[in-house]
């Protein structure tokens, strides 16, 4: 379903490209420059092969999140299973291109330069611990808050219903809170896909540069 509306959304921005950009193309445009800013901040000139893969997991995280706020929407990043799978994917991913790109200086992400020798082997623990858990935490992170902020919101929906039945009265003020809430919602579905696409290019960062 999001492929097709990616499709259908890119076909139809791609028939009215005009001299004088519509908002269509500003959007997507700012889209574009967000994360291409990501990526120079983060890897530099050395990430830029990877930035249309970065630009397109980012619109599709986005477009995933708002797809969820529909009505009788499917929250697939509310679900462990995908945002986990999603997560190690990318995390053997780079480490295939931080072996490929460093070598055996790859390893220098689990001992940073200019440590003394005695807090090594704690230091290469606790950094191989640390890496270990990078697709965990960014699976884990994506689905709880997506998660959470639905259950939150599917909570004051049913209040409110409650007291549209029973107290009117009542029902104004829950109805501002749960249209604050779903104002709120999309906030975090478009900062969920921005904290995750930060994240990537941290991570890709160190499969391109040695500590």
């Amino acid at each position: 379903m999001v492929s097709i509306i990616l499709i259908l959304t890119g076909y139809t921005i791609t028939r009215s490209i005009t001299y004088m950009p519509n908002n269509w193309l500003l959007a997507l445009e700012g889209g574009y420059q967000l994360v291409f800013t990501l990526v120079k901040e983060q890897t530099g000139k050395k990430g830029y092969p990877f930035f249309p893969q970065l630009v397109t997991i980012f619109i599709i995280i986005l477009s995933l999140n708002l797809l969820g706020l529909t009505p009788f929407g499917f929250t697939v990043t509310s679900h462990v299973i995908i945002t986990f799978s999603l997560a190690l994917s990318y995390f053997i991913a780079w480490v295939i291109i931080g072996i490929k790109e460093l070598g055996q200086q790859f390893l220098r992400v689990f001992c940073p330069r200019n440590m003394p020798l005695w807090l090594i082997p704690l230091l290469v623990c606790v950094e191989f611990l640390s890496f270990a858990l990078r697709p965990i935490s960014l699976g884990v992170r994506l689905f709880a808050n997506m998660l959470a902020g639905h259950i939150l919101l599917h909570i004051l929906a049913g209040a409110f219903l409650y007291l549209l039945n029973t107290f009117i009265l009542l029902a104004i003020p829950a109805y501002a809170i749960v249209t604050a809430i779903g104002v709120l919602e999309l906030g975090i579905a478009f900062l969920q896909a921005y904290i995750y696409t930060v994240l990537l290019c941290i991570y890709l960062k160190d499969s391109l540069f040695a500590h």
